[in-house]
């Protein structure tokens, strides 16, 4: 059994929410890697298992995250609150 840990999504959310510093892709692989890990996978209330790119990917198709130039911004509007 892999040792390798599960986040949700919300926690990239909340992270990218309250940063004082917007995250860029690279940046918070970078934040990722040094802080939990770079085996660290992610979860949704729908998916399991995903890569931090993947998990970005669908988080960014359901308009949870948004772009403004390479800065990721949450939209606070489309988080389900659970």
């Amino acid at each position: 059994m892999s040792s390798t840990e599960s986040r949700h999504g919300h926690d990239v959310l909340n992270l990218i929410a309250d940063a004082s510093t917007p995250f860029t892709i690279k940046t918070l692989h970078a934040y990722v890697e040094q802080h939990w890990g770079a085996d660290t996978l992610f979860h949704t209330c729908k998916l399991n298992n995903l890569s931090l790119d993947t998990l970005l990917t669908f988080l960014l198709s359901r308009n949870k995250l948004t772009f403004d130039g390479d800065n990721l911004h949450t939209n606070r509007e489309q988080i389900c609150q659970h």
